[in-house]
């Protein structure tokens, strides 16, 4: 289907990709986020330690130096992978940033349990789901379903899909070479997730699996069926997941992500429409949230979708004049990317 007519265009300047130009504006936040975890992972040292090649270290020590050499690093890769003309070469140039997502969102857990020792306020909103229904939907719902493979198997798909969700419509733009849309997809979708990020380490929300004794003990042992089902129990057994449960980022996420394909992808809308909606109910079902995590999670989706968008002009400007230095004084190659008018 070509839907280029009908769909709303941006042009180069408007993200910031102008001729010569070295840094994506993304690329901002992606320095500063790495300051602020550098610099919240030093500040819980001596509470968590962690085996590291047979010896036992500081785990808050280890992640605060990953943190604070990540951006020299992203740096030295960034001045080796411009000048390349490849489309896979610049394909990871712009996309990389995708693949940090699992790194911050997995230690934004851990620093919300070191910050607060451990505690949460997973009271508070297991008690609004409890007068809102008068029972515990974390606990009830897959309670009547989870004896059928075929439902959890739809409830665990619907998860899984998540990740094709927030990446694949960047990768569509690039593939298409749209590619100031695949620069401003990115700088919304990745500039949520770093906010909620953030705000997951300073609200420390477990989740029902996590506060409810049963759920915890029970884990997803009682979950039967394929593929994804056994895919998604090892992902879950092997990953902390206590934390970041308010607002559900998976419904915010993904409700950013889908009004960003209805603009720019709008051929994949039809399957992706009714996985996202699935995607929703699958978070109560898997007992990832509250049910409350879920409208709190569709107003963050809102105000980040009206929000966020403002930011790129700014990060633009500010990453504009930085490679314009970095180029004077260190020698850094411009981005080797076709650029429409």
């Amino acid at each position: 289907m070509n839907d280029r007519k009908s769909e709303p265009r941006v042009s180069a300047a408007e993200v910031g990709l102008r001729q010569q130009f070295v840094f994506y504006p993304l690329e901002l936040l992606v320095f500063a986020l790495n300051l602020v975890f550098g610099a919240c992972s030093l500040a819980n040292l001596g509470k968590l330690s962690m085996d590291l090649f047979g010896w036992t270290v500081d785990r808050e020590l280890v992640m605060g130096i990953v943190f604070l050499l990540l951006t020299p690093l992203i740096l030295l890769g960034i001045r080796l992978v411009n000048p390349l003309r490849g489309a896979l070469p610049q394909f990871l140039r712009l996309a990389y940033v995708q693949g940090l997502y699992a790194l911050y969102f997995t230690e934004s857990i851990w620093l919300s349990q070191l910050m607060f020792d451990g505690a949460s306020l997973d009271v508070v909103f297991a008690r609004l789901d409890y007068l809102i229904f008068g029972f515990q939907p974390a606990i009830e719902f897959s309670r009547h379903f989870e004896k059928y493979p075929i439902v959890n198997e739809m409830f665990f798909f619907s998860y899984f899909f998540y990740y094709a969700l927030v990446s694949t419509g960047v990768w569509f733009l690039f593939a298409r070479r749209r590619y100031t849309e695949a620069v401003r997809m990115l700088f919304i979708i990745s500039a949520s997730f770093f906010i909620l990020y953030v705000w997951f380490i300073f609200f420390p929300v477990r989740g029902p699996k996590y506060y409810f004794v049963e759920l915890y003990e029970t884990w997803y042992s009682n979950f039967k069926g394929f593929l994804f089902t056994r895919l998604m129990r090892g992902l879950f057994n092997n990953t902390n997941l206590g934390g970041a449960a308010f607002p559900s980022s998976h419904v915010a996420l993904a409700l950013i992500s889908i009004g960003l394909n209805w603009k720019y992808n709008r051929f994949v809308v039809p399957i992706y429409l009714p996985l996202t909606v699935l995607l929703f109910v699958s978070t109560i079902y898997l007992y990832a949230h509250y049910f409350v995590d879920i409208p709190a999670g569709l107003v963050a989706g809102i105000v980040l979708w009206l929000t966020v968008p403002r930011l790129i002009a700014p990060a633009a400007r500010i990453m504009e004049r930085a490679g314009a230095l970095f180029r004077k004084r260190l020698g850094y190659p411009p981005v080797a990317l076709p650029i429409e008018g």
